[in-house]
């Protein structure tokens, strides 16, 4: 199994490549900044919606994690 650590080090070097930033930028405008509710669909959508937003979440997390130094001790939140 991969580390955390690790796995945000090749997560951050993958989207802070040009190309990386170019997709996670369209990644963003096409899924977190677009609604994730809308009234006339079904409340299944919504949650289907989150499910996409929290990828991209994910990896902004992790690139923010990578820069930042921000890791928990060993054996918490099970990392």
């Amino acid at each position: 199994m991969v580390e955390h650590k690790d796995l945000d080090a090749m997560i951050a070097k993958l989207f802070k490549t040009p190309d990386g930033k170019k997709v996670l930028n369209h990644w963003e405008e096409r899924y977190i900044k677009a609604p994730v509710c809308i009234p006339t669909q079904p409340a299944e959508q919504g949650y289907y919606r989150e499910g996409q937003n929290s990828v991209i979440r994910t990896i902004q997390n992790a690139i923010k994690r990578r820069e930042n130094g921000d890791y928990l001790p060993r054996g918490v939140n099970n990392e």
